[in-house]
């Protein structure tokens, strides 16, 4: 998930996010949450993307980031009933 203003090196930073991930620690599925805190639990799991070497090829060369961002509070309570589900 990523979120803030201007995120022009987040990309770079989903990458190696999923390669080492991927790489080091064996995970076999990775998932990034589009639009920051809103798309963690709105309509849950719409905004849930799963990553994965391919998918993310490349990115690295493109400013921003790729699963969008937002400003603004969350609801922690609905957060942790989306892990949990």
């Amino acid at each position: 998930m990523t979120c803030g203003g201007l995120c022009p090196g987040l990309n770079v930073v989903i990458k190696a996010i999923v390669d080492c991930l991927t790489y080091e620690y064996g995970v076999k599925e990775i998932f990034g949450i589009k639009w920051g805190y809103r798309g963690f639990y709105e309509d849950f799991p719409k905004y849930w993307e799963e990553l994965d070497i391919e998918n993310v090829k490349g990115i690295q060369k493109l400013g921003g980031t790729i699963l969008g961002s937002s400003r603004g509070g969350f609801d922690s309570e609905k957060m942790i009933q989306c892990l949990q589900e």
